[in-house]
């Protein structure tokens, strides 16, 4: 399986511990983590959750297999958009953690750093995780969920075809409040007949 796809802008790789410094100085950002139940993190918090899903991927690209769950880093396209690899500026990081009770279905999760935010990338990781889910991955199902105030979320899965599914009353309490939690969900034939919008989107 290859490791990056690129899209106009965005380069999305399988994340690797090198991607961890970038990943970890984001997510101690408060901003970044104003309506996430989690954080500001210490870096090892951060470490600690993604170094296992990151050596997932890489048993899995070792063995010829598929990864249980997927973790990408994204970072803007070299300039002139021929360049391989890594380069470009640090976007953020999108993933699909694999449901443990339900083959097929995963959880979507993206952060876009701050210095990012404005340019609609969220919104692209999002239509990214979707191709990928349902082209690459053989999806079924992708759950998505957002605290109630986190109004920039809630626009971006919707946007990308998410249904409203339930809201849990009070599930976070963190950082001294209570937050409702909003739950989407996404099934493969919610999908309109034909290649999506963007489907060409990413190569």
């Amino acid at each position: 399986m290859k490791t990056a796809w690129r899209s106009d802008r965005l380069v999305y790789s399988f994340c690797t511990r090198a991607d961890l410094p970038a990943i970890a100085a984001m997510l101690a950002k408060t901003a970044v983590c104003e309506w996430l139940f989690f954080g500001p993190n210490p870096p090892e918090v951060t470490h600690a959750y993604f170094e296992p899903l990151i050596d997932g991927m890489a048993e899995a690209q070792a063995g010829g297999t598929a990864p249980e769950s997927y973790v990408f880093t994204v970072r803007t396209r070299p300039s002139g958009g021929t360049g391989k690899g890594r380069e470009g500026a640090f976007i953020g990081q999108c993933a699909l953690v694999a449901d443990d009770f339900s083959e097929g279905a995963y959880l979507i999760g993206y952060q876009t750093d701050d210095a990012q935010w404005g340019k609609g990338y969220g919104t692209e990781m999002c239509r990214f995780l979707v191709w990928f889910a349902f082209t690459m991955a053989g999806a079924y199902r992708l759950n998505g969920d957002c605290a109630a105030g986190n109004i920039p979320s809630v626009k971006i899965m919707e946007g990308c075809g998410f249904v409203p599914e339930g809201r849990q009353r009070k599930y976070w309490h963190v950082r001294g409040g209570y937050h409702d939690r909003l739950l989407y969900g996404l099934l493969a034939e919610d999908l309109p007949a034909g290649p999506a919008p963007w489907q060409e989107l990413f190569s």
